[in-house]
């Protein structure tokens, strides 16, 4: 599944999983940077899609229906 087609669960699970593979301390160095930028991406993904969901909430709250 591309990034941009996933729903913000499985770029949390993803992002997890990320986290525990740079934990583990058994990814080499280049390995442990290509996982760390893809870390960076789904958490800028990720507070994107929550500052969305919060203009939603706050346009629910004025009594749009968007």
């Amino acid at each position: 599944m591309t990034e941009k087609k996933m729903s913000f669960e499985q770029a949390m699970e993803s992002l997890e999983n990320i986290v525990n593979k740079l934990e583990s301390k058994e990814a080499k160095l280049e390995e442990s940077l290509q996982l760390f930028k893809e870390g960076v991406a789904l958490t800028e993904k990720c507070n994107k899609m929550l500052e969305e969901a919060e203009q939603q909430i706050k346009l629910v709250e004025k009594g749009g229906n968007e």
